[in-house]
């Protein structure tokens, strides 16, 4: 096994963290956090279905490792939370899309930079 990528982006051991519950309502919409960091981790739980995404710094952006109530795991490559880009002015951004924000659910989400 080899190594592509190392990064460590801790700052003085510092570890920022935000999380938050939402409901969404009668019609499916993205969802945009404003974190106040750069995230290096994002999970978005759909607490009625029991359905988790999860995305890690070096990911592909969007994409996540999805888990469904059956414990069915899969690599998502295109689906997922997208992470801002620096670029863009928005790294401390996360974008949740309608493919995931479904209507009439209750989410979980944490964040760690």
């Amino acid at each position: 096994m080899a190594f592509t990528t190392n990064t460590r982006l801790d700052s003085g051991g510092v570890v920022n963290f935000s999380s938050g519950k939402l409901d969404s309502d009668g019609s499916a919409a993205a969802f945009v956090v404003s974190l106040g960091f750069v995230p290096r981790e994002f999970k978005m739980v759909n607490l009625t279905d029991r359905i988790t995404y999860e995305w890690a710094n070096q990911m592909t952006n969007p994409g996540a490792l999805k888990t469904v109530a059956a414990g069915t795991r899969t690599l998502e490559t295109t689906e997922g939370p997208t992470v801002g880009t620096a670029a863009a002015g928005t790294a401390d951004q996360v974008t949740v899309p309608t493919s995931i924000m479904l209507a009439s659910k209750s989410f979980y989400w944490t964040a760690k930079g």
